[in-house]
């Protein structure tokens, strides 16, 4: 019985809605960074500056009932967790652009939105290994 209500609560956060486009602003900007190499022991060497990219997620709209945003990314990790406002801007510091397109490790994050009573929507970000990003499923961008 409890494995059936673990199977059941996993089928029904897959169906969070996602939030319409123009209910958000979104935005991705590159930096170049200097990349710690080497074994990562001390007086290991740089392997020099490289693109690093951030993505911006601006609420324009928010229901009546959303209360506050989460981010987690796709190692199950919380990145974020604040009260949600219209116009407050959420930068995610994604990481090198050639680690997010090799899936090294983290490439792709949920921003779910939530009342009191649970999830009510959500905007998924991920990079594919070419280099595409997306967002709800649509392409938004490419590195």
């Amino acid at each position: 019985m409890y494995l059936i209500l673990i199977l059941l609560s996993s089928l029904l956060q897959d169906q969070i809605p996602l939030k319409s486009s123009d209910e958000f602003a979104f935005q991705l900007d590159y930096e170049f960074r200097t990349k710690p190499g080497g074994d990562g022991k001390p007086g290991g060497f740089a392997a020099g500056k490289l693109p690093y990219a951030e993505i911006r997620i601006t609420p324009t709209k928010l229901s009546e009932n959303e209360e506050r945003v989460k981010i987690t990314n796709n190692l199950g990790h919380r990145v974020y967790s604040r009260k949600a406002a219209i116009n407050n801007e959420i930068v995610i510091d994604m990481g090198f652009t050639d680690d997010l397109k090799d899936h090294i490790s983290i490439y792709s994050f949920d921003i779910v939105f939530f009342s009191k009573r649970g999830d009510t929507s959500k905007i998924t970000l991920s990079v594919e290994e070419d280099g595409t990003v997306l967002v709800n499923g649509e392409k938004r961008g490419k590195f």
